[in-house]
């Protein structure tokens, strides 16, 4: 799947206003809409697709409830917000500037994982939740759990990746993952803000693709989602530049390898 874009020449790059200069998740609704939000505060913004204009949003708690947040994900109608800690905050989307009911579930991951990065897989009906640094599982691995929505349903074991992997993509072993997408294929996308880089990884844990991202264009990676349009968004926190969301489209035809 990485391999199918021109990480070259992005295809397009917004500057984000002040209120997301630290601009961390990122996630697509079903009808293709693209949310962004801060990681200090409850609240999400829509970021339109084609223009980066900065447009509608609605927060969690009046006011908005201040937090470390680090993940946002979208699943039918629900929306979710992930802390650090490991603190999942469910919600529904409300008009712009409105403030929306929310529920906060202890993932009980926190002790074990701070957390960075959600996404929703829609094939396990579960949630999976990045881990950038571990205590447990501790195996040399990067983690990934992997949460239900069902609630009666049990939770199976994280997804371990072993950094050991890593090396044979020229990529150093202390990747830290920032975000976490579900790619089209069905693999796992993962970015990391330092050191800059992006990997792939299939069902069993196994590492098929790996790239660096250029730090001057991507200071510090935090956001990750791939639209409808067949493009790739990762989203940057201010680090010597304003938060920016760039967007990455396929290879050209002519210049697909056979």
């Amino acid at each position: 799947m990485l391999n199918l874009f021109d990480f070259g020449t992005p295809a397009a790059t917004f500057e984000m206003p002040g209120r997301l200069d630290e601009i961390s998740g990122l996630a697509i609704t079903a009808d293709g809409r693209l949310f962004g939000h801060n990681d200090e505060r409850g609240t999400v913004h829509e970021i339109d697709r084609t223009s980066g204009e900065v447009g509608k949003r609605f927060s969690i708690g009046d006011p908005p409830l201040q937090a470390d947040f680090e993940g946002l994900a979208v699943a039918g109608e629900r929306f979710f917000l992930v802390t650090s800690a490991g603190l999942l905050h469910e919600f529904r989307e409300v008009g712009d500037r409105g403030t929306s009911p929310h529920r906060v579930t202890d993932l009980g991951i926190g002790g074990a994982c701070e957390v960075e990065g959600l996404d929703y897989d829609a094939r396990s009906g579960a949630l999976l939740v990045a881990c950038k640094v571990t205590s447990s599982p501790d195996r040399g691995s990067l983690v990934v759990h992997r949460v239900p929505l069902d609630p009666e349903r049990p939770r199976p074991a994280p997804l371990e990746i072993s950094r050991a992997q890593l090396p044979a993509f020229d990529l150093p072993t202390d990747f830290q993952p920032s975000s976490i997408a579900v790619s089209p294929a069905g693999t796992l996308l993962l970015a990391s803000a330092a050191p800059e880089a992006l990997i792939e990884v299939n069902d069993a844990g196994r590492v098929i693709a790996g790239i660096d991202l250029p730090d001057r264009r991507h200071p510090q990676t935090e956001g990750l989602a791939i639209g409808p349009d067949g493009r790739l968004y990762l989203s940057d926190e201010q680090n010597g530049q304003p938060g920016q969301v760039t967007a990455y489209g396929p290879i050209p035809v002519d210049r697909v390898t056979p």
